[in-house]
């Protein structure tokens, strides 16, 4: 149920998979499955719904109380996607779950599913089986992870990768101020993610703000035009040095 980055990527994976049968795509429009796998059966929310022994939510955090809403009274299991929504966003459904994949998602992009850690939790025990038997079909990499853990685990991505992508817009952008191309910085970025292979984030870190350069440090701030920018750089370059303290 949906059609968006998430449920695009789990309708391909869930296609490829052995021993699992997607019986239907549903979403709010008719026109939503552009660029899914033709010949899956598909439905319009508030419509009829198949019987399915799991139905599965990849919709925004804020649609699973309105999506889940339309299939209570299923007997089969309700698992949404959501990292940062616990069980109580299924409100009123029998068989409640969540199958969080903790990877970034974007429709141009090809991911290998099977290095996907799929993350677990079921409302009763029960269940569990039943959702570990359909992760392990798509990923090896499947974990129980109850909601507190896998809030906190959420909170953790969006540092890891959104705040980190766009630090990197930033970067993109003080160099296109200067006519400077963006492949300048690539192979400084493939360092940065390489050694972390080897090395902890802790023992990685280098720069200006790890070594108490203040005389760098003003004359980067002098430079940025935007006082949110200038901001952010203080208080990333605060937060470094504290944690070497």
């Amino acid at each position: 149920m949906g059609s968006g980055n998430v449920a695009y990527h789990f309708h391909r994976a869930l296609l490829a998979a052995n021993g699992v049968e997607l019986i239907q795509m549903v979403a709010r429009r008719g026109d939503a499955f552009s660029g899914f796998e033709p010949g899956i059966p598909r439905g319009i929310l508030g419509e009829t719904v198949l019987e399915a022994d799991v139905y599965l939510i990849a919709v925004s955090d804020s649609s699973i109380e309105t999506v889940s809403g339309h299939l209570v009274g299923k007997t089969g299991l309700v698992a949404h996607t959501s990292g940062a929504r616990g069980l109580e966003a299924l409100r009123g459904i029998t068989r409640p779950g969540v199958l969080y994949p903790l990877q970034t998602f974007s429709r141009e992009r090809e991911l290998d599913f099977g290095e996907i850690p799929l993350c677990l939790e079921t409302g009763y025990p029960q269940d569990l089986p039943l959702l570990r038997s359909l992760a392990e079909s798509l990923s090896p990499k499947v974990f129980e992870v109850a909601e507190p853990a896998r809030k906190q685990l959420h909170l953790a991505a969006v540092f890891v990768n959104n705040f980190t992508n766009h630090m990197v817009y930033l970067g993109q952008a003080l160099c296109r101020e200067q006519g400077l191309g963006d492949g300048l910085l690539h192979p400084l970025l493939q360092e940065t993610f390489s050694k972390l292979e080897t090395l902890s984030a802790y023992q990685a870190q280098t720069g200006p703000a790890r070594r108490r350069d203040q005389i760098t440090q003003e004359a980067h701030l002098s430079l940025l035009r935007d006082s949110l920018q200038r901001e952010l750089y203080k208080i990333i370059s605060k937060s470094i040095q504290r944690t070497y303290d």
